[in-house]
């Protein structure tokens, strides 16, 4: 332990004072003390898989002492034991930093990099664990049951993944399923305070309580070899006599031979059948699970077209608008010129026609005064044609063809 005023490395530790600059470390021996202390703790709960209670004792000496390397270096490996990969790498990380050099932190980390594939795999997982989290946030807990039974297959170190799995199926209901699921947990962490809840919940809508102990198994063959223990503690001057040849005829051989063939026939059909069958709806599940899983993303990608599609289809209808109302602009704006060139050559009848096809309510405040003035000017000039026709109706005939061809 080094002072924590000059750097001085501490020789005697019955002193309560640094030789070299004389400062009190009598209050950094005893935090250095508790520190190691929660270590030892922590390696204890550790060797007998409470990994909770090993994360929590050496959180606790990370807080008095956050450059304990044992410390931290196994709180990574307890880490990655849980499924945590990212937080084990993070704690790894700091270690290495601390202490650069004679670090085993530097060895962990190189041999997970080392594996690239196992690498990858880990990180999909999570990734696949958070998309199964969103879907159960968003109802659909039956493809994330699915995404979590794959999750794992390839991680089945995940504690998190067994607990969401086993929250879906006793939501569900299944309450034998989510036993099992839990007793998986149970394995990798026996005193996590999860699992031991969500036990206790099965328990008690089940009324039969959970062993996580494994039973001495009982069988045939266990009996075979009690029977074998007796035959060694006979006593040594019994004497076993060999069985004597004897010839068989070959009825009796062919009867041996026959009851040989049905003998391996049914033990072919209890052994070998029912892996067959196994294997069959394994490879018919996982068929399940891949056809189910590329109907959500063809379902999702479908959505998808179908907004596109109709974003689209608006955007076609607000430019054909667009357009439309441009036309209408530009037919105004042409008949207003030609009507104003007529209205300049005195073309009234011309006019009038132009200002048919012109449309007010697209015009500007100067286009709509040009419009206005050539509209009472051909109004104007309608009206008194009519009157000068009403007058002059006599001198109609005074008009002579000679004067057009002069």
């Amino acid at each position: 332990m080094n002072c924590v005023n000059c750097g001085a490395f501490l020789t005697d530790m019955d002193l309560d004072y640094c030789p070299n600059c004389g400062y009190n470390v009598l209050i950094q021996k005893k935090v250095d003390y508790l520190s190691k202390s929660f270590y030892n703790q922590g390696l204890e709960k550790a060797s007998i898989r409470d990994l909770s209670g090993a994360i929590a004792c050496l959180k606790q000496s990370l807080i008095y002492d956050k450059r304990n390397i044992k410390a931290r270096n196994l709180l990574g490996l307890v880490y990655f034991e849980t499924g945590e990969v990212v937080s084990a790498l993070s704690e790894w990380v700091i270690s290495k930093s601390l202490q650069p050099t004679r670090n085993l932190a530097t060895e962990y980390i190189n041999k997970l990099q080392a594996n690239r594939n196992r690498l990858n795999a880990i990180n999909e997982t999570i990734k696949k664990y958070n998309h199964a989290l969103l879907l159960c946030r968003e109802g659909h807990e039956d493809m994330a049951a699915i995404q979590l039974r794959k999750i794992l297959s390839q991680n089945p170190k995940l504690i998190k993944g067994y607990h969401l799995l086993a929250l879906i199926q006793m939501k569900n209901h299944e309450w034998n399923k989510a036993r099992r699921t839990l007793r998986k947990a149970a394995r990798i962490d026996k005193t996590n305070t999860t699992t031991l809840r969500f036990l206790r919940e099965v328990d008690e809508q089940t009324g039969v309580t959970t062993k996580l102990e494994k039973k001495g198994k009982k069988g045939f063959f266990h009996s075979g070899s009690s029977k074998q223990q007796e035959m060694d503690v006979l006593a040594p001057d019994q004497v076993v006599q060999q069985p004597v040849y004897r010839e068989r005829s070959r009825i009796s051989l062919f009867f041996v031979l026959m009851t040989g063939i049905v003998a391996g026939v049914g033990a072919f059909w209890m052994l070998a059948v029912p892996a067959i069958r196994q294997g069959i709806y394994k490879e018919a599940n996982q068929q399940i699970v891949q056809y189910s899983e590329s109907l959500a993303s063809q379902a999702a990608e479908l959505t998808k077209a179908q907004n596109d599609a109709k974003e689209a289809t608006n955007s076609a209808d607000e430019v054909t608008q667009q357009l439309t109302s441009e036309q209408t602009k530009s037919t105004s704006y042409q008949a207003l010129l030609q009507a104003y060139a007529d209205y300049q050559q005195k073309n009234l009848d011309d006019a009038a026609l132009e200002l048919q096809n012109v449309q007010a309510d697209v015009l500007s405040d100067e286009q709509k005064t040009i419009y206005n003035t050539i509209s009472q000017a051909v109004s104007s000039g309608n009206a008194g044609s009519d009157d000068t026709s009403g007058d002059g109706s006599d001198d109609s005939g005074d008009y002579d063809e000679s004067d057009y061809y002069e």
